[in-house]
């Protein structure tokens, strides 16, 4: 199947609210990235096995981590989410977007198992106007990334 398919370049880790329009807010280009959605759009061990995976097997050259206005993942601290849940794992709980998103994008940046040339930049989703604001860039960076 994928033998005459040109694999998507782009992958895109964001949260799983369903207010998220991602195609009417980056275009159609983004129906054909690799989409990995959780509570939140943090970056944990499953979004790193994917993103190996994407970048390694699918040749992805560039991640998009975009975090949004209005998350319900940063009502609730870990301990409350912990107690309402049941379920004791680290939530990824955050009080604000533009650090939670600068936190993943850094992790990504100096994760040992991507490749160190990936683009990896980090934007914030507006709900109220379905708008996009990239906070964080790569590309605009220096090669140590540091």
């Amino acid at each position: 199947m994928y033998d005459s398919y040109s694999p998507a370049r782009a992958a895109i880790v964001t949260c799983m609210d369903p207010r998220l329009q991602l195609p009417r807010v980056l275009g159609p280009a983004v129906e054909e990235s690799y989409i990995l959605r959780n509570a939140g759009g943090r970056v944990t061990e499953d979004v790193l096995r994917g993103l190996v995976v994407c970048t390694r097997l699918l040749e992805v050259t560039e991640v998009g981590v975009i975090h949004h206005t209005d998350c319900r993942m940063q009502k609730y601290t870990q301990e409350e989410l912990i107690l309402s849940t049941g379920v004791a794992i680290d939530y990824r709980a955050f009080t604000d977007p533009l650090v939670s998103i600068l936190e993943d994008v850094h992790e990504l940046a100096n994760c040992s198992i991507l490749n160190p040339q990936l683009r990896i930049w980090g934007g914030l989703y507006m709900i109220e106007n379905h708008t996009v604001s990239i906070i964080s860039d790569t590309r605009d960076w220096s090669p140590s990334r540091t």
